[in-house]
């Protein structure tokens, strides 16, 4: 993000807080706001909501460990530091840059790579929506009926209803998404095609966990805990300013400030919070002077511990505020090590040796629908041409895991041989595929990392063949390919660095 983009996001910020500061305050008596705040009584109300609402971060960390627990082993502790270094940064810098930074230190204590740890956390944020979306319509059965209150639902509804909607697709079609993305790369242009293939990739391996349906529901849960624990904080306010501590109240404010304050502004959210917390109250006859007053001792419930906890996160691990918010602007690195999804494909070998069996028969479960329209001899042409690059690229990765992606699939064929009494070349295929279906998109992250390389490398290069590209409309110029791809082999992206 340059210089420019930063200081419009933070104009942008600054008149959006001011915009929302405006309309909260407009109308105040300022002796009444005076009044509230003596009468109120904050022991032992404020420490209760401070304690509730950092229980709630606790089952944030929780929820995060588990949703990358399938690639990597997070310690709660530090899983949770993850999350409170997210809102501490928001608390901070503007435009919700906190998400940024979260996802950069999830990276680096997870190894995963920086835009599958920025999916996690989108993923994250469209379950919390999903679930105020749905506590509000609770809410909206016993509360006032205003007008601002329903379009607010009926917004949140379609955004958060539209992202789950990706979120499906990425759980139950991940190889046709990936497909699918391959196509538009190639519309857009080569440099594109294999950025985009990666980080789909990416993407589809960020909601993996929710594969399960224990898992998800599991994570639904916990994410309903979130909030009822963040009910519970507002809920445990009302009594210091002597409200009535009315359950349905406190959902209703929670549910209706947190959907408000989606949109980016300055940090810490200044301004929306109020505005809306203020609103809420209001609607229930709370005299503005108390909702104000109200809703400033529950920023400060929020925002003070958990700045002061990011602050230790950032002495305690040794990072750089500096250095994570530079390295979420760049958005890098878009995976990381040698087995990246980077560098320019090698040309393949003309003499390159037939493909195994095996291999043949692994990527004829992964080839999409658009080779079903090939006569038998160029889907075969097809299929030979991704086994071989396939074979090719795994070949060329470092001799360790040479090794053991050898070892892994002779476990995964005597395994096979087992369970089903014939041999994996020798299964139907629709049997075939669900078989590898569990495997690549299954529970043990080892059988996923076994089969990712081999099925997004078979899936590029599928579609960069000339006979898919013909069948799909689409045309690449003969520089693009050298004389082995004219006869049907391939040339994408590599998955390996040089031999070790």
């Amino acid at each position: 993000m340059n210089t420019h983009r930063q200081r419009l996001f933070l104009l942008l910020g600054m008149a959006s807080s001011a915009l929302f500061v405006f309309l909260a305050v407009r109308r105040l008596a300022w002796n009444d706001i005076l009044q509230a705040l003596e009468r109120s009584v904050l022991l032992p109300w404020l420490p209760l909501a401070v304690t509730l609402y950092l229980v709630g971060h606790l089952v944030r960390g929780l929820r995060c460990k588990r949703l990358v627990s399938r690639e990597a082993a997070l310690t709660l502790p530090t899983a949770t530091n993850v999350v409170v270094l997210g809102y501490a940064v928001n608390n901070v810098l503007p435009a919700r840059l906190g998400e940024f930074a979260r996802a950069a230190m999830l990276a680096q204590r997870s190894g995963l790579p920086y835009v599958q740890c920025l999916a996690v956390t989108v993923l994250e944020r469209i379950l919390d929506g999903l679930v105020l979306v749905l506590l509000l319509v609770v809410a909206s059965f016993v509360g006032p009926r205003a007008p601002w209150i329903s379009a607010t639902l009926e917004l949140g509804a379609i955004v958060f209803g539209s992202a789950a909607l990706g979120v499906l697709i990425a759980l139950f079609a991940p190889s046709w998404l990936i497909g699918t993305s391959s196509r538009i790369g190639h519309v857009i242009g080569p440099s594109a095609h294999d950025r985009i293939v990666a980080l789909v990739d990416q993407v589809v391996a960020a909601v993996a966990y929710l594969r399960d349906l224990r898992s998800a529901l599991g994570v639904l849960l916990l994410s309903l805990l979130v909030w009822i624990c963040e009910s519970a904080m507002f809920l445990s306010l009302l009594p210091a300013f002597g409200i009535r501590p009315d359950p349905e109240l406190a959902l209703l404010v929670m549910t209706v400030t947190n959907l408000g304050i989606l949109v980016p502004s300055t940090p810490g959210f200044v301004g929306p919070f109020h505005f809306f917390c203020i609103r809420t109250l209001a609607a229930f006859g709370i005299a503005e002077g108390t909702a104000f007053s109200y809703a400033v001792l529950a920023h400060l419930s929020f925002y003070v511990p958990i700045t002061l906890w990011g602050i230790f996160i950032l002495l305690g691990y040794g990072l750089s505020l500096s250095a994570l918010a530079t390295e979420a602007a760049a958005a890098k690195p878009l995976v990381s090590g040698p087995q990246a999804f980077a560098s320019t494909p090698p040309r393949a070998r003309v003499d390159a040796p037939a493909p195994s069996p095996f291999t043949l028969a692994l990527l004829e479960t992964w080839l999409p629908a658009a080779g079903e329209e090939l006569k038998p001899e160029e889907r075969e042409q097809v299929l030979g041409a991704t086994a071989r690059f396939v074979e090719h690229e795994l070949g060329e990765l470092p001799g360790r895991l040479v090794w053991l992606h050898s070892v892994a699939f002779v476990g995964f064929r005597v395994i096979t041989a087992l369970l089903h009494f014939r041999t994996f070349c020798a299964l139907p295929l629709d049997r075939r595929r669900r078989w590898v279906e569990r495997w690549a998109f299954g529970r043990f992250s080892l059988a996923r990392q076994m089969f990712r390389g081999p099925r997004t490398t078979a899936l590029v290069s599928y579609y960069e063949h000339p006979l898919i590209l013909a069948r799909l409309g689409l045309n690449r110029q003969t520089t693009d390919r050298d004389p082995l791809s004219a006869a049907g082999n391939v040339i994408p992206l590599r998955i390996g660095g040089s031999r070790g």
